[in-house]
């Protein structure tokens, strides 16, 4: 038997996480009332994720998993004919049934996009290389009881445009507020507020303790999940679709970006 994988997309401002909670207006719980109403799932079809986002974080690469119902319902662009504005699909693949998308990835990438003016960026860059490698990031993570806080940090790529930063972070897996508290660290000393010597000891846990304060959920979102041997095909019709929703969607905040930026420019 196959199973169908999907990657789906979105704008985590108005979800309460990925994970499904009662009550509550989730990406689990819209993909799955979604996928019921198109009839590619039945109504006690488990829908799997490959990892949580917390709320107010986005994704380009989130992916999920299910048994279709009927395999000709399991198109991207029927898919997304039942869902939000701020949530949809536009790649699948067909995968064995023991493909589990949460813990078969070889790595994940997260970006985090940071409006830090005057930050030194190659001080940054060079406390980035400090936490590359297998690490307890005890300090670095919001821990769930009996977690393991040993990973692994693959690579992290700092580029600065503008007034921002564009963080990537590149790991085997992440533990909670993870990548939030790394910017939230890279940015103290950036700026300064802390030093390079600060990072070595955040990584001896055993030696030094600090709670390290997340940065905000807006700026970050899932980029992609690599997985050996899982070829997706792109739907370029889904991907033109939303394409134009998010640009009828977020005209108004460009036009508010532009405003923003004149008057900054004029207090200067």
């Amino acid at each position: 038997m196959m199973k169908t994988a999907i990657k789906i997309a979105y704008i985590g401002t108005d979800f309460s996480g990925s994970q499904y909670q009662p009550d509550r207006r989730t990406v689990e719980g819209e993909l799955k009332k979604g996928l019921v109403e198109a009839g590619t799932i039945n109504e006690n079809t488990r829908v799997y994720l490959s990892g949580r986002t917390d709320a107010g974080v986005h994704a380009l690469c989130q992916v999920a998993a299910f048994e279709p119902a009927d395999i000709k319902l399991a198109e991207p662009r029927i898919i997304n004919s039942k869902m939000p504005k701020d949530l949809w699909s536009y790649s699948k693949a067909e995968v064995p049934d023991g493909f589990d998308p949460r813990r078969d990835p070889e790595s994940r990438e997260y970006r985090y996009i940071l409006h830090a003016p005057g930050l030194d960026e190659v001080t940054m860059a060079m406390c980035s290389e400090m936490l590359l490698g297998t690490h307890d990031f005890t300090n670095f993570a919001t821990l769930e009881p009996g977690k393991d806080p040993v990973r692994m940090v693959k690579n992290i790529g700092i580029r600065k445009h503008g007034d921002f930063f564009f963080i990537d972070i590149e790991a085997n897996s992440f533990l909670w507020n993870m990548v939030r508290k790394i910017v939230s660290v890279l940015r103290m000393v950036g700026s300064g507020e802390q030093q390079p010597e600060w990072v070595e000891m955040l990584l001896d846990p055993g030696e030094h303790r600090e709670g390290v304060p997340a940065a905000p959920a807006g700026g970050l979102y899932l980029m992609k999940i690599n997985y050996p041997g899982i070829d997706f095909i792109d739907d370029e019709y889904a991907k033109k679709r939303a394409y134009r929703r998010l640009s009828e969607s977020f005209e108004s905040y460009y036009t508010m970006s532009e405003i923003y930026r004149e008057f900054r420019d004029a207090m200067r």
